[in-house]
């Protein structure tokens, strides 16, 4: 029983650092800044990424199409695909897997 519990306790520690350090890295390259972002902004995607049931690969492009609003700060907004779904994404994956386009 010892052996279990030693072994959840290290995924939970391994799982949250691995997206820390892909947070960082996505971050410091170049995010979508909040304050960047209005509806028809276009992102990049800066690696691949699930949204949902949806692959996004490195370099893809989506659109926003509406920001969700909460406490007077965007919380998330919604992006249309290029098959013309429409995701809801948080502003965390927002940051750390996309960039505003040029």
């Amino acid at each position: 029983m010892p052996r279990r519990w030693t072994f959840l306790a290290l995924i939970a520690l391994a799982v949250p650092a691995s997206l820390t350090v892909e947070a960082a890295l996505g971050s410091a390259v170049a995010f979508a800044d909040e304050a960047e972002i209005a509806v028809g902004t276009e992102l990049v995607a800066l690696a691949d990424v699930s949204l949902h049931k949806a692959e996004i690969a490195k370099g893809s492009r989506v659109s926003v199409t509406k920001l969700v609003i909460r406490q007077g700060h965007v919380d998330g907004v919604d992006v249309a695909l290029a098959d013309g779904h429409v995701v809801k994404v948080t502003m965390s994956t927002v940051r750390s897997y996309f960039r505003v386009a040029e």
